[in-house]
């Protein structure tokens, strides 16, 4: 795994995954965690590391698989784990589908994923879970 920033952009960088890559972008209100290529048995352990590293620093996330060509069972299995440990560390932590997911979730339901269908979709949903419930 290696890490390389990107001159064209801020708080920008490109995580290599062995066959996925993670582009990283710091947004006011969570960071973005961009998934492109394949994520299967060979690489899913340094898709989860890399991932990881984002969710110690307990923050809100938002996982963007819109981009993800192949998602095998090993990397649904650390998606799934890292819901968890981002639900055990309490933080906020939406996903993105595509159409890798989707493909994945039409034979398995009830996974219990906070999916959005955009970045921008997922960065409302946190906004609103800051507010707290509305009061009427």
């Amino acid at each position: 795994m290696t890490a390389q920033p990107y001159e064209q952009r801020l708080h920008c960088y490109e995580i290599d995954c062995a066959g996925a890559r993670l582009d990283v972008q710091a947004h006011g209100l969570a960071t973005v965690l961009r998934l492109r290529g394949e994520i299967d048995a060979s690489n899913a352990g340094l898709v989860a590391q890399a991932i990881r590293r984002f969710v110690r620093l307990r923050a809100p996330l938002i996982l963007d698989l819109s981009r993800v060509d192949y998602l095998g069972s090993a990397g649904l299995r650390v998606l799934l784990l890292i819901q968890d440990e981002c639900r055990l560390a309490r933080v906020h932590c939406g996903v993105v589908g595509g159409v890798a997911l989707q493909r994945l979730t039409r034979l398995v339901t009830g996974l219990g994923l906070p999916l959005a269908d955009s970045v921008g979709e997922a960065l409302q949903l946190i906004r609103g879970s800051e507010k707290g419930p509305q009061r009427r």
